[in-house]
Formats: structure tokens, C-alpha cells, sequence
């Protein structure tokens, strides 16, 4: 019983706590222009997720431990991303002078490492007409928000961004699912200085009051669960994550973990995604087998290890060239234009087997042809026609061709390793994370073995949803009034077109043409 209560500790413990709503390889941007007559400044606020951040890591060749090390580079390439900064003013390209740095480094999920820095600067500003544009990072994804604030003896006439603060210089976003993050990089405002307010008081007015510094201590709250977490999802805080950050870690505990990360991979495989319904679609039409179903999530576990493996590496040493949210997508449209053909080639031959056996029960319509024989010749088959269709499902047996009305075309092994290797193409970024975690922390084998456990866990669902089809179609009733309705006829056609309409909606989802909230392929 002590290891029974210790197991489903451990499955509470790996449940999400908090996770970044933008994902493990965004970089998030927040910029406030503050405009005053007595100063205006700059707030400029980067938010690097577990990806991004082990990148920045790698490139400075520090430890997300040497805190004194990392404030002395952030200031130094605060500069540079400041010289990311286009801003004009009425035409004159202006400069950002750098004031405060202040960054804060917290556990992100796998145990890695998440950066935030913010950087203060004062913007030499006259009134008129004021262009900004944020050009770094340009194509990562993460929430992108700018903010313009009329401080003291400031009029704006016109301006493409309003004063309200929607995440609070990315400390705190919205909790409703449904909100759309902002993806403001360009701004602009026509704005004016008006005449101050007498002042009758001999009271020193600070120079610029509406400049705050926020609370960078109890930043981070962007990781905090305010957004729906995918189930399956390794974030801050759960079992993986403080497994991968001790120093020592025994036999049991990596058996362990090997079982958290294929019950994630399995939960995963459960959310929306992952060719659940491809894999479905392509059993119903065909004539699969409990060996197929085995096949076919061998295939993607093979396919997903591997993906993951080759991304990780990747990242690790062309971290400068190899961006994974810009890969992924891409990888994504490959895997959904794969299924795309697939889908393509089986409607293709399926519509050709049904036409042809349609134009066959024309020609037996049209030219009857009589069994009782009153001549003596020699069959060289079996050509039995009793029609007994009490005994059997409409089934004629010439000889060793044997064909059905119903059952499609045999599965064939060059469409089962297409699809298998099209289904795991795209990586998870919760089994990237993993891999990469254990391999920058130090234990490099652990995570290929978790990356794998994830994989297993991910393809049994595959296996078990394709069982599942196979067994479900035997459920069938084998009557000839129920298997010679013309339904059953076109089930195989149905479902090579199912499956070419999930690889369009895959492909659209992967270049952005639609939003995957409604697609559960």
C-alpha cells in the first residue's frame, strides 16, 4: 500500500502548477512611453521563456546561478536591444538613453531557467509626431503590447495604441482563454506640450512622477496558471521539474520518472492534436489489424524520439540558427501536407474500387446469366452462386479472389509508415523541454530516457484508439440487409476524405491560417 500512496503522490505532484500562456519558446515584448513635459521615458520589458532563455545562456556562457555575472551582461546587451528600438521623432531618429536594469531569473518548467529583464531609459522628446518600432526578435512568438501614457503637461492628439495596461508590464495576464494576445511591435502619437500648471507652493516636483519601476520580485507571474494548460503539459513546479534539478538521482527514482513522463505522454497524446482522428479515419476505410495498430504507433514513437532528438541537438549547437517556433510550424505544414497526399492517394484508389464494383453489379444486372448448367463441362474454380445469404455477407468466391461488397483494400505497409512517420514529425515542446532540461542540468541520459518514456506514452493512446476502431468495426452486424447498404459502401471513400480534409486543416493550423481551438486532429 506505502507504494501504491507514493505513486499517485507522485502522478498529484506531476500535475500542472503554472505555465507560460505564450509557451516555452516565446519572447515576450512590453514597452510603455511615458510622455512629459518634464521628461519622458522609456520602459522596455523582455520576457524570455525555458527555450529562449537557455539560448541567451549559451550565448553568454553563464550559469543562470552567477546572478552577479548576469546583471553585469544584461546591462551590456540591454544596450544592444535598445539599438533594436526604432524611434523617431517628426521624422529625426532619436536614441534611448539607458537608465536602471533590473532582471530576475525564476524556475520555468523541466526545472530550466526563465528570464525577465526590464530597462528604464529616458527619451529626449519634444512634442510632435512620435514613430516607435520594436524590430527585436523579430518573428518569435509571445505577447507584444505597447503602451502610451500622457503624463504631466502632455496633450495626445492622436495615438495607435492606448494608455491601458493589459498585463502590467507582463506580470499578470488576462485569465480569459479566449483573449487574443497583442501583437503591437510598431506604435505611434501626435502629442503636445501644454503650459504647466501654476504652481503656488515652493514644492520640488519630481521629473518625471509617472516613471515606475514594477515589482520584478513578484514578476514572473506570467508562469502563473491563469491560462487552460493542455493536459500532459510539463511546467514550473511539477514532479519532472524538481527530479531534474537534484544533483543526485537514484535508480527508483528514474524508473519513476520514466512512468511520470509516459503517463504526461499519454495524457498529452489525449489533447487536441497528434493525428488521433487521421489514425482513426485511415482504420475505418481499411482492413486493419491489431498488428497494424501496434505498427503504426511504433512508427510514431520512432518518428517522435526522434524529431525531438534532432531539434534538441539542434538548439544546443546552432542555438543562433535553429529557432524551434519558427521550425516547429514548419514541420507542422510538412506533417499535414504528407497526410494531405496520403489522403489524396487513398481516395483516389478507394473512388476507383467503388466504381469499378459498381459498374460490376450493373453488368450483372444487365446480363443475368443462368446456374442450371444441363451440359457437363469442368470448372476450373469453384463457381458457386447459391446465394445462401443467410450463411455469409454477400461474399462470391471465384477461386483465390476472394472480395466482399463492404471491406476496402488491403492495408498497405508503404501508407502505414507514411502516416506513422507524418503523425510524429512535429515535436512536442513538453518532450523538447524535458530533453533539454536534463542534458543542460547534467544528466543527459536520464532525459533521453524520459524523451522515450514520453514517446511510448504518446503512442500507446495511438495504439489503443486504433484497437479500439478494429474492434468497433466488428461490432457490425453481419447481415446482408445491414452490409449492402450503400453506406457501408462508402465508408472507405468517407474516410480517405476525412483524413485529406484533416491534413488541409493541419497545414492551415501549421502556417496560421486558422486557430487550432477548433480543430481536435
Amino acid at each position: 500500500m506505502s507504494r501504491i500512496r507514493l505513486l499517485l503522490l507522485v502522478f498529484l505532484t506531476a500535475l500542472p502548477l503554472c505555465s507560460h500562456p505564450m509557451g516555452n519558446f516565446s519572447v515576450s515584448h512590453y514597452a510603455r512611453l511615458d510622455l512629459s513635459r518634464n521628461g519622458s521615458s522609456l520602459t522596455y520589458v523582455l520576457d524570455f521563456a525555458e527555450i529562449p532563455t537557455l539560448e541567451l545562456l549559451q550565448e553568454w556562457n553563464l550559469d543562470a546561478n552567477q546572478t552577479a555575472e548576469l546583471k553585469l551582461r544584461a546591462r551590456q546587451e540591454a544596450k544592444q536591444w535598445l539599438k533594436g528600438l526604432a524611434i523617431e521623432e517628426n521624422g529625426r531618429a532619436i536614441s534611448a538613453w539607458l537608465q536602471t536594469v533590473q532582471i530576475n531569473i525564476q524556475d520555468g518548467a523541466g526545472g530550466m531557467p526563465i528570464l525577465r529583464v526590464t530597462m528604464i531609459s529616458s527619451l529626449g522628446l519634444r512634442s510632435g509626431k512620435l514613430e516607435y518600432e520594436d524590430r527585436n526578435y523579430p518573428g518569435r512568438t509571445g505577447w507584444k503590447e505597447i503602451v502610451i501614457h500622457r503624463g504631466s503637461s502632455a496633450r495626445v492628439v492622436a495615438a495607435s495604441s492606448g494608455d491601458t495596461d493589459i498585463s502590467h508590464a507582463l506580470t499578470s495576464y488576462p485569465a480569459d482563454p479566449s483573449f487574443v494576445p497583442p501583437q503591437a511591435l510598431k506604435a505611434s502619437v501626435d502629442w503636445k506640450c501644454e503650459a504647466p500648471p501654476v504652481v503656488f507652493a515652493a514644492k520640488q516636483v519630481p521629473s518625471n512622477p509617472e516613471v515606475t519601476v514594477p515589482n520584478v520580485r513578484s514578476a514572473l507571474k506570467p508562469f502563473a496558471a491563469q491560462q487552460p494548460i493542455a493536459p500532459g503539459t510539463v511546467v514550473k513546479g511539477d514532479f519532472l521539474s524538481r527530479l531534474l534539478k537534484m544533483h543526485t538521482i537514484g535508480l527508483g527514482l528514474v524508473f519513476i520518472g520514466i512512468a511520470v513522463a509516459f503517463g504526461l505522454g499519454a495524457m498529452h497524446a489525449l489533447s487536441p492534436g497528434h493525428g488521433k482522428t487521421i489514425v482513426a479515419a485511415y482504420l475505418v476505410g481499411s482492413r486493419g489489424t491489431i498488428r497494424h495498430a501496434v505498427f503504426l504507433g511504433s512508427t510514431v514513437t520512432l518518428t517522435h524520439t526522434v524529431s525531438v532528438f534532432l531539434l534538441g541537438i539542434g538548439v544546443l549547437c546552432f542555438e543562433r540558427y535553429i529557432v524551434p517556433d519558427r521550425i516547429i510550424p514548419w514541420l507542422g505544414a510538412l506533417s499535414g501536407l504528407s497526410i494531405v497526399v496520403i489522403g489524396l492517394w487513398l481516395l483516389y484508389q478507394r473512388a476507383k474500387v467503388l466504381v469499378a464494383r459498381h459498374s460490376e453489379h450493373g453488368h450483372a444486372r444487365n446480363h443475368p446469366h443462368s446456374h442450371s448448367h444441363p451440359h457437363a463441362h469442368d470448372h476450373s474454380h469453384d463457381h458457386h452462386h447459391d446465394h445462401d445469404h443467410a450463411n455469409h455477407a454477400h461474399t462470391h468466391d471465384h477461386g483465390d479472389r476472394p472480395h466482399t461488397h463492404v471491406v476496402p483494400e488491403k492495408v498497405s505497409l508503404a501508407s502505414l509508415i507514411a502516416l506513422g512517420v507524418s503523425g510524429g514529425l512535429v515535436p512536442c515542446p513538453s518532450a523538447l523541454v524535458l530533453m533539454l532540461s536534463a542534458i543542460a542540468l547534467g544528466h543527459a541520459g536520464l532525459g533521453l530516457a524520459l524523451l522515450v518514456g514520453f514517446s511510448l506514452g504518446l503512442a500507446l493512446v495511438l495504439m489503443g484508439i486504433g484497437i479500439l476502431v478494429i474492434h468497433a468495426k466488428n461490432l457490425i452486424p453481419n447481415r446482408p440487409a445491414v452490409i449492402a447498404h450503400p453506406f457501408f459502401r462508402l465508408v472507405p471513400v468517407l474516410s480517405a476524405a476525412l483524413v485529406l480534409c484533416l491534413g488541409l486543416g493541419m497545414t492551415a493550423v501549421s502556417l496560421g491560417w486558422l486557430r487550432p481551438g477548433g480543430l481536435g486532429i
